[in-house]
């Protein structure tokens, strides 16, 4: 029978747990892989339509896009090799304070972001997505400076991962999500944030 101290130093051997990192690294990226393999056709269709819509969108007059600006959409590597894609849009707001006792402040700005991550998952069939909805505080001062509220810098107003079966990723789901990065409906009003919600992981 060994001694505790033998044990504890082999649970605790830096190159074994490094080693069980790796393995369980690879066996992800593999499950990934293999998930891939059945859902490509249906999971590169709906990329390709999001970003045709996105560069419609973003084509559009910019009077037309003042509210958020353009949808930003691109592909990045990730080390699970889970073909991810990004989609993100902001906006930002003003409001001015008519507090006495503010009147070093000359009004304060918002800026709303929104973000989705969206990938294979290591589930069959399934695709993974990543919802973010971002509020940055920013104080305007009268000297035309800005500065990030410490107190209410970066509140997340939502902020969720949910994987969803590969076939609900049609044009409707695509249109329902452009709507949301153009800032044409609100999370709880969204069809596709709401349905993503309930699928939450």
């Amino acid at each position: 029978m060994s001694h505790w101290l033998d044990e504890e130093e082999q649970r605790n051997n830096p190159e074994r747990k490094a080693a069980e990192k790796a393995n369980l690294v690879n066996r992800k990226r593999q499950e990934v892989s293999d998930n891939y393999t059945q859902i490509a056709v249906r999971y590169n269709a709906f990329l390709e339509e999001l970003y045709h819509l996105t560069e419609r969108v973003n084509k559009l007059p910019a009077e037309t896009r003042a509210a958020f600006g353009k949808i930003d959409g691109r592909s990045k590597d990730s080390h699970l090799g889970n073909h991810l894609n990004i989609f993100s849009s902001s906006r930002r707001i003003s409001k001015t304070s008519f507090l006495k006792f503010l009147s070093f402040f000359s009004g304060t700005r918002y800026k709303n972001t929104r973000v989705a991550y969206i990938y294979v998952s290591s589930k069959p069939g399934l695709v993974d997505v990543e919802i973010k909805e971002l509020l940055f505080l920013r104080i305007s001062r009268k000297d035309d400076k800005s500065a990030i509220d410490p107190e209410k810098a970066n509140q997340k107003l939502t902020h969720f991962i949910s994987s969803v079966p590969v076939e609900m990723l049609d044009h409707n789901f695509a249109l329902s999500l452009i709507d949301w990065f153009a800032f044409k409906c609100d999370s709880a009003d969204c069809k596709a944030i709401s349905y993503l919600k309930k699928m939450e992981v």
